[in-house]
């Protein structure tokens, strides 16, 4: 049902205010000086009719932009979530509005509108496929883990060895890998190829992983690398593949928590004990982290404050403040009870 509130105009609280529509904008904006009692007949107004005020039709109509676009292509993944949950705080601090898009692969004209709009973007994840990103991007975008002039990203390969030492210093010497994205088509390169996956964090993990073996003087075996694409139904089809082999690993290195969660509800429906007969280590200490049961020991990185971070970085931006290239954000690895000596 359609909301009431949507259909009030700027002049419907003007009228009940007793005022002009422009004495209503000043005080939305704060642009002008409005006597105090008049500005209180407004905020009254505002709350008596429910008014909203639409930070894209201000844009649109001329007035003080502190807008910024957050770009996603999927906002259901916790992940995206988190980051935009930072971006959101510190964007509140900072007096700029915040709008979020999920952008399709094919979405040039929104992107291209909402860039032009904003003082601002930030890019989650955005797809190296998509038309639009072929193109120069603006100059005030931020990412998170992708290209721009301003890219954020995290230490994801000194996250991995630290995943990978955790399990080894544990005694695992049969570990598996559930990496992120799809690997090259002929797994037996895996072990030699430079850039096996297309995004630059999963490359760097399974990087991680292969020299972490090395320096263990540990093998590489193909069957104990799969595939997924950080979700939750991906780390279970993977997790199965990799418990049902002949011999099986003791312990899984997992790309991303969502992943590894559902490695770690297969192994459980497998009737496996975790961690008495398989550890699970995941990566990014997403809040479904601590609510697993075990709790899962996994790789943090700080994507709240990479979310406040590239705000700040686009306020400052827009203030014509030179902003240098951000060094990769570090990792922590976070040790609870889904992994024990094998």
């Amino acid at each position: 049902m359609l909301d009431e509130r949507s259909t009030i105009t700027l002049n419907d609280v003007a009228r009940r205010a007793g005022v002009s529509p422009m004495t209503v904008s000043n005080v939305i904006n704060g642009t002008r000086n409005v006597r105090p009692a008049t500005r209180q007949r407004v905020l009254d107004a505002i709350a008596q009719t429910g008014y909203r005020v639409n930070p894209l039709a201000r844009s649109l109509a001329g007035g003080h932009n502190r807008m910024i676009s957050v770009f996603t292509p999927k906002l259901n993944r916790p992940y995206a979530a988190e980051v935009v949950q930072g971006a959101a705080e510190a964007a509140e601090r900072l007096n700029y509005d915040l709008v979020v898009m999920m952008l399709s692969p094919n979405s040039t004209s929104d992107f291209s509108m909402m860039s032009r709009l904003s003082v601002g973007a930030l890019l989650i994840q955005p797809s190296r496929q998509a038309p639009w990103f072929s193109a120069d991007l603006p100059p005030h975008v931020v990412s998170v883990d992708g290209p721009s002039a301003h890219p954020l990203t995290v230490d994801n390969y000194g996250g991995a060895c630290s995943a990978m030492q955790h399990l080894l210093t544990l005694g695992h010497t049969r570990i598996g890998f559930i990496s992120g994205l799809e690997a090259e088509p002929d797994i037996q390169n895996v072990s030699t190829s430079n850039a096996p996956y297309e995004r630059n964090d999963a490359h760097e993990r399974f990087r991680g992983y292969r020299e972490s073996l090395a320096r263990a003087g540990l093998p590489l075996l193909p069957d104990y690398v799969q595939h997924g694409d950080f979700t939750k139904g991906s780390g279970e089809r993977a997790a199965k593949t990799l418990l049902r082999l002949p011999v099986p690993p003791t312990a899984l290195f997992v790309s991303g928590d969502a992943m590894a969660l559902g490695a770690l509800h297969t192994a459980q429906d497998l009737g496996l004990k975790v961690p008495g007969e398989v550890s699970i280590v995941g990566f990014d200490d997403l809040p479904m982290a601590t609510a697993s049961r075990p709790g899962l020991t996994t790789v943090r990185q700080p994507l709240l404050h990479m979310g406040e971070v590239a705000v700040q970085i686009l306020a400052a931006l827009e203030s014509g403040t030179e902003v240098p290239p951000p060094a990769p954000f570090p990792t922590e690895l976070i040790v609870r009870e889904s992994t024990a000596r094998p």
